[in-house]
């Protein structure tokens, strides 16, 4: 990001005296989560995806794990000694999908030599991904995942950390690493798009295994240096945004360019993104320092096997700051902003919205946008919904519903929401012995009182296995939920407040209901007998591609059950 710890330094004397945040969009308010005991903060993770009460916050300088109750900070969880010079720091945070069960917590940050908070661009050693365990009062056990250590023959920032971490639908570790000001056109690297052969280490999003080994479908898993190997994608200056789109398990991230050409880019497995030789789209022929004023082509890129390039879905000709990036999944809000991609920034404490098209691989740009770059403060303003946010660096949907916006220089958590939010049912399905994601899966909830169903909700499971819909009447209810070819699963006593929310987590295990009459007999196992062979969809039940044993197994296993 262009002069960003400039730009830090100046908000610091502004902080204690931001304007009133505003929303362009109508019927939407907020709040302040969190007010006090807050130095930093850079993100946020929810401990129950049940209860939004209860959540920690990472502050970038002092590298503390805090935890807020009820929007009191309680307690530090952990303090790392870190190095916070200009966008160093304590900088990302994750929680394995496995976290109710194993209390894994993942920290990305950059570690100190001196074994305290320091601010000498020297002293430090490597930024790293660890994991911890959260044992109910603090953060312990440290274990290294993987590292992006000092390197004598390179630079070493202290720019262009990254930091952003998250898990995907596939249940990998993602993160991305700015270039740590390496591979510059006098020292060529690979990641940067300026040598074949030496590699800089950084600059891309890595993808690992929760324990740190290289999943094999990496794009890069044949290349001879591990550094290499755990990228999914390179040529990326730097990003302080990266999520997941879970109606499509597509990912996506901001970029931040130099002088010229902010980005958001869609990330397909073995993206190159065209740093440090092209920012904003190729046909732009952006000319910087450091490209060296020299109009780049595709063409001019450095192609690992199996990388490919592409433009920017969306650019600024002049750099915003660009930060977080989320999708509002949540049907707390209207269509207006439900499922739409919303983005922060730094320059000018703005909010952003961005309509996904139909197949959602792009947004729906018209006008002086259909251009895909902001080329004048006037188009910048053209999707803007929010001023005065400050340093937006972390967007997350809560446990409620809402949307939970990080203001860096403000020191405090927000929370958007409707001014007359609906209520909401949502949650998690888990489909046992189901193979790949779980993206589209048919799920129909029955909302029952006594003996009557007051509300059927029919919708599709996303790639993480979530939902969200909307309650026509409060009250309490049981719900019997139905997936795919699976048996029934009855929740109790589901209460629902005039305005509130549900969060149910369906465990579906009983696989085989065929026919869907709630019983797995004979009608099942005639069913897949006489598909076997096939890819019939409706028999293939554990969503291998093929109707065979496999399937044939999990009806007699499941003979006989009933739901």
């Amino acid at each position: 990001m262009q002069a960003r710890f400039g730009f830090w330094v100046a908000c610091l004397s502004l902080s204690g005296s931001l304007q009133a945040q505003s929303l362009s969009i109508p019927n939407l308010t907020y709040d302040t989560v969190v007010s006090s005991g807050l130095s930093f903060p850079i993100a946020i993770q929810f401990l129950n995806p049940a209860d939004p009460s209860r959540f920690f916050v990472i502050e970038k300088n002092s590298g503390r794990v805090k935890l807020v109750e009820n929007g009191t900070v309680v307690s530090t969880v952990l303090d790392l000694p870190v190095n916070n010079a200009s966008e160093r720091g304590l900088l990302g945070i994750a929680l394995h999908p496995e976290f109710a069960t194993n209390g894994y917590v993942y920290l990305y940050y950059t570690r100190s030599s001196t074994g305290s908070d320091t601010s000498s661009q020297a002293a430090w050693v490597d930024n790293r991904v660890e994991r911890y365990r959260w044992n109910g009062s603090q953060l312990v056990e440290p274990t290294l995942i993987v590292a992006f250590p000092r390197d004598p023959t390179q630079n070493n920032g202290p720019n262009h950390n990254g930091g952003v971490i998250l898990f995907g639908p596939d249940g990998k570790l993602y993160g991305v690493t700015g270039d740590l000001n390496r591979g510059f056109l006098s020292n060529p690297r690979i990641e940067q798009n300026t040598s074949a052969t030496a590699v800089a280490g950084v600059g891309g999003i890595f993808r690992l295994n929760p324990d740190g080994t290289i999943p094999s479908d990496n794009p890069f898993i044949s290349h001879p240096d591990v550094r290499i190997r755990w990228l999914w994608a390179y040529g990326i200056r730097n990003s302080f945004g990266i999520t997941f789109d879970s109606l499509t398990a597509r990912l996506w991230i901001t970029e931040n360019g130099p002088n010229v050409y902010d980005e958001i880019n869609l990330v397909e497995r073995g993206f190159n993104s065209g740093w440090l030789k092209i920012m904003g789209p190729d046909a732009r022929n952006a000319a910087y320092s450091e490209n060296g004023g020299r109009a780049y082509n595709a063409s001019d890129l450095i192609y690992l096997p199996n990388s490919y390039y592409a433009d920017p879905i969306f650019s600024w000709l002049q750099p915003i700051g660009v930060t977080s990036i989320v999708f509002v999944r949540s049907a707390r809000f209207d269509a207006n902003l439900r499922d739409t991609a919303l983005v922060g920034e730094n320059n000018n404490s703005g909010l952003y919205r961005f309509v996904p098209n139909a197949t959602r691989n792009d947004f729906v740009l018209t006008g002086a946008l259909a251009d895909r770059v902001a080329d004048s403060i006037a188009e910048r303003g053209l999707p803007q919904i929010g001023i005065d946010w400050g340093v937006v660096t972390d967007l997350r949907i809560g446990p409620d519903g809402y949307l939970y916006v990080v203001s860096l220089f403000a020191n405090r958590v927000y929370r958007i929401r409707p001014t007359n939010p609906p209520a909401i049912v949502h949650g998690q399905a888990r489909l046992d012995g189901r193979q790949g994601l779980p993206l589209g899966v048919p799920l129909t909830l029955e909302l029952i009182q006594g003996a009557s169903i007051v509300q059927t909700i029919n919708t599709t499971l996303d790639a993480y296995g979530g939902f969200s819909e909307r309650v026509n009447t409060p009250g309490t209810y049981t719900v019997r939920a139905r997936a795919a070819k699976y048996l029934p699963v009855t929740v109790s006593n589901v209460s629902i407040a005039a305005q509130g929310f549900a969060y149910l987590n369906l465990n579906f295990q009983k696989l085989g209901d065929v026919n869907g009459d709630g019983v797995i007999n004979d009608a099942d196992l005639l069913a897949v007998l006489l598909a076997f062979g096939t890819s019939d969809s409706d028999a293939d039940l554990n969503n291998d591609g093929t109707v065979n044993d496999a399937d044939l197994l999990i009806i007699l296993l499941n003979f006989g059950a009933s739901g």
